[in-house]
């Protein structure tokens, strides 16, 4: 057995012309000689997926195929083939090996998963289904059909195809015969069980890869290659601690010196969180729904229904905030307290996980820098990225992390293994359009198939829109009270069950819905500040930034809070003022002006004296209204609760074109039928009444159209409608994983309707050339870096994380050359730019019309050439 996993070279090749089984190498080494080699790796691999399938929750694991493992450690066979091997100059000049010329060499097939599925396919007897060989071709992260293409003689040779199955032979001596079952038709369209498959196949071909736990140069015998795959998901903390079932107070101590007892809508949620479904949570803003969602999880966690979690948000700071309220509640209820390991969209920039990847092979080639750097991107964008957070046992992060299992982009199956037989909890689920809002509602179905707990969270849900999330999940609801809060749950094929929690406790807000100018709006929030009172104006920037910002006032705190900030800045702002508006906000005199975009209206727990809104649809304004007095306080410098909308001028006499003309900015983000209906609801009003005004202002904005409105309203509802159909449409194409090409996967791609378009830039202090193939580059703050230009590591791409800011593209020159260091360390398309003492950015030595200010982020000149069809910050999250 010593040898059985290694190719021995044998006699020269016979008459035949065949060539004796020589090591065919997976991996070379730094010095570029042959490496591990395929059926080593392969082997290797294949323990990875076996350790991997012991990790999971049964019910999962009852998904996939048997001879899921084997499919596993056969995804590399494909490399048996001389378009891959002859990327190895040294291993070309075997005597034994056929003879290419540079020139046929550059021509010949190297795209080793589609050989493997080829292959799989070719020898289909041993299989149930051509299918599954869909599952292999597939591991590096792009589905290559139904059935594989190949028309290359080189990859289809004999002596290729037999040493392919030699090593399918010993793979299968060690793991098992194929699989005996096909996939099955219930889980079509999205072929679950066939996807769960692929991401079992890529995450092991990952771990597998890590050169901190497997030798690139030498292979293992099956049980030595066992005990470091289970070595290596213990390091990555797979699979997750458990957690104790505890009384409600306990699962959150520490949250308040005054003991956490649970309200009526919590106990209510407690008393029905042992059913497996769908739960759905309607409840006033501040009212503890993340709690009751959490108890609820950690019911089904308890009794072993689920493992883990994933807590979805609208937006990265929301997901960075409510990663703390987590983490306590883990601590109070996780059985083992060392199995802690809690990933947020940014954990990968604080751990210390081990990561260690370089390329198949290395390559000076400009053409194949992409594909070798594409290589790196694949594996360390799971490990050291926002997408570590669907990895973890508990993992907090954007919903489009969660979206991305269900539209066509790169690896879009990784997340479904990720997701499966998790409780996953979709919080403010009511804060999407149609088109992001059509794919919750394929998630939803996708999370049911993987058998997923899914939480619903919102403070602002239609009765239809409850009524579409429940029929995505097989779950009838024969009739929608008009109860407020309320709980639903069910369980697919079945009627849903309600329940509405007795609320008493009733909130008064002032209200004020005019047309308002920005001169009175400043002059309002100025005066309100330096009497001491914590103010907030909501609004949508575009280019720019109020000149009251800049404006000396006395005794007052002065802040801006917008997506145009490198991540470190950002954090920096949203960390100071998500503390100084807080639970646990100072009680000092100074009053404060903070103007922001959307990013604090929802899932951020910061308390307001003031706040003023420009127009937006009801369901966010009340989610806005949600951070005004939000706590009790003995002493307050505002006497009442006070909320201001500015609503536009509008005349009866308008047309279609006119009314969107004073909408302003804000109908290029929202359905200008919708604002005028909330305007409408809105307008007549002096107060509100929380919670008991929330259900009847949502129906009366998003009620069927009344007769006697304007023509011009009915035609920008027919416009409304018309667009709605076409983003589903989109949404629905989005979906057909095998139907269309797939995408990069970058952050937001496919899952939120196409906005302005963006670069990533990095902005630095300077660049220089260092040693050894690096360069030496400073940050903003004077922090400095050495980044290889040929080796990824980790602690380099979190040095250039910090000073990356998503810019939209026109207010940056397109940079066609980029430098190596920069595609392998920073995400895809990022370009660099230098900070000039004045704050002017230099592009490829290009001094640009673009300038950086601490205070007010990245902004450029506003000419005729660039002016933005849509508002820089449309899409803040």
């Amino acid at each position: 057995m010593d040898d059985i996993f290694h190719f021995k070279q044998n006699p020269p090749r016979g008459a035949s012309g065949t060539i004796p089984r020589v090591q065919f190498w997976a991996k070379t080494l730094e010095d570029g000689r042959p490496g591990i080699s395929v059926c080593d790796h392969c082997l290797n691999v294949g323990c990875v997926a076996e350790a991997l399938i012991g990790a999971i929750l049964p019910a999962v694991r009852a998904l996939l195929p048997n001879g899921a493992v084997t499919l596993a450690a056969l995804h590399d066979v494909g490399k048996i083939t001389i378009g891959f091997q002859a990327k190895c100059l040294e291993w070309l000049k075997d005597e034994l090996l056929p003879k290419y010329s540079l020139g046929e060499v550059s021509l010949l097939v190297t795209d080793h998963a589609l050989v493997s599925q080829y292959f799989l396919q070719r020898i289909s007897n041993c299989m149930s289904s051509q299918l599954w060989a869909v599952a292999v071709g597939a591991h590096h992260g792009r589905p290559k059909g139904k059935i594989a293409q190949l028309n290359a003689p080189e990859a289809l040779a004999d002596w290729a195809e037999e040493n392919r199955l030699h090593a399918m032979k010993e793979l299968v001596t060690v793991f098992g015969p194929f699989p005996t079952t096909k996939p099955e038709p219930s889980l079509s369209p999205y072929h679950s069980d066939l996807w769960l498959l692929a991401s079992l196949i890529s995450i092991a071909d990952w771990i597998g890869s890590n050169e901190a736990w497997f030798s690139p140069e030498y292979g293992l015998q099956p049980a030595e290659a066992r005990r470091l795959s289970l070595d290596a998901l213990r390091q990555i903390g797979l699979p997750g601690g458990t957690l104790r079932q505890t009384e409600f107070p306990a699962a959150f101590a520490g949250e308040s010196e005054i003991a956490f007892q649970a309200n009526p809508l919590q106990k209510i949620v407690a008393d029905v969180s042992n059913d497996l479904g769908v739960l759905i949570i309607e409840g006033p803003m501040g009212c503890g729904k993340t709690e009751a969602a959490l108890f609820a999880a950690q019911a089904l966690i308890a009794s072993g229904e689920q493992q883990g979690i994933y807590f979805a948000l609208p937006t990265q700071a929301t997901s960075n905030r409510i990663h703390k309220r987590i983490e306590r509640f883990l601590g109070n209820t996780l059985t083992d307290a060392a199995s802690l390991r809690l990933a947020h969209g940014n954990a990968w920039l604080e751990d210390n996980f081990n990561l260690r990847l370089r390329p198949a092979y290395q390559s000076r080639e400009p053409e194949e820098q992409e594909e070798v750097f594409g290589y790196l991107r694949e594996g360390r964008s799971w490990f050291a990225s926002a997408k570590q957070a669907l990895l973890a046992p508990y993992g907090v992060g954007t919903i489009d992390q969660a979206l991305q299992a269900v539209v066509a982009v790169k690896h879009f199956f990784v997340r479904r293994f990720a997701l499966a037989g998790k409780v996953v909890i979709l919080d403010e689920i009511h804060s999407y359009d149609i088109y992001t809002g059509t794919l919750i509602t394929a998630l939803i179905r996708e999370l049911v198939n993987l058998r997923c707990s899914v939480i619903i969270l919102s403070a602002t849900l239609t009765a239809s829109r409850r009524r579409e999330l429940l029929g995505a999940a097989g779950i009838a609801e024969s009739n929608s009270p008009t109860a407020y809060p309320l709980i639903t749950t069910g369980a697919g094929g079945a009627e849903c069950r309600h329940a509405a929690p007795k609320w008493s406790s009733q909130r008064r807000i002032s209200l004020r819905a005019t047309a308002i100018s920005e001169q009175e709006t400043l002059r309002e929030l100025i005066n309100r500040a330096e009497t001491g009172q914590r103010v907030l104006w909501i609004r949508k920037y575009g280019r720019g930034s109020p000149a009251s910002l800049s404006a000396p006032v006395r005794t007052v705190r002065i802040g801006l809070l917008r997506s145009r900030f490198p991540f470190k800045r950002r954090a920096e702002l949203e960390n100071y003022w998500l503390e100084y508006l807080g639970r646990a906000r100072p009680a000092d005199k100074f009053g404060s002006i903070l103007i922001a975009t959307q990013v604090v209206e929802q899932s951020v727990d910061i308390d307001l004296d003031f706040i003023v809104s420009d127009l937006a649809p009801s369901d966010m304004l009340l989610q806005r209204v949600g951070r005004l007095w939000r706590h009790e306080r003995l002493h307050r410098a505002a006497t009442t609760a006070e909320f201001w909308i500015r609503l536009p001028e509008l005349s009866a006499a308008f047309n279609a074109t006119q009314l969107k003309k004073a909408l302003g900015r804000s109908e290029r983000v929202y359905a200008p039928y919708v604002l005028l209906r909330t305007a409408a609801v809105w307008r007549s009003r002096k107060e509100l009444l929380l919670p008991a005004d929330i259900r009847p202002l949502l129906e009366a904005t998003y009620a069927e159209p009344e007769v006697q409105e304007p023509e011009a309203w009915q035609e920008l509802y027919t416009m409304l409608e018309q667009e709605k159909a076409t983003l589903a449409a989109n949404a629905k194409a989005a979906t057909l994983v095998l139907g269309r090409p797939i995408l990069g996967a970058e952050d937001d791609v496919l899952t939120r309707r196409r906005g302005a378009p963006t670069t990533p830039v990095l902005l630095l202090r300077s660049i220089s050339t260092g040693l050894s193939d690096s360069v030496f580059i400073v940050g903003l703050d004077g922090s400095q870096a050495e980044i290889s230009e040929r080796e990824w590591r980790k602690a380099s791409a979190q040095f250039l994380y910090n000073w990356l800011v998503r810019t939209p593209r026109w207010m940056v020159p397109a940079v066609s050359q980029k430098p190596c260091w920069l595609k392998l360390h920073g995400p895809f398309g990022a370009i660099a730019a230098i900070v000039h003492d004045d704050g002017r950015c230099a592009f490829a030595d290009e001094v640009f019309t673009t300038t950086y200010d601490p205070c007010l982020g990245i902004s450029a000149e506003n000419t005729t050439e660039l002016t933005p069809h849509i508002d820089d910050d449309e899409f803040d999250y």
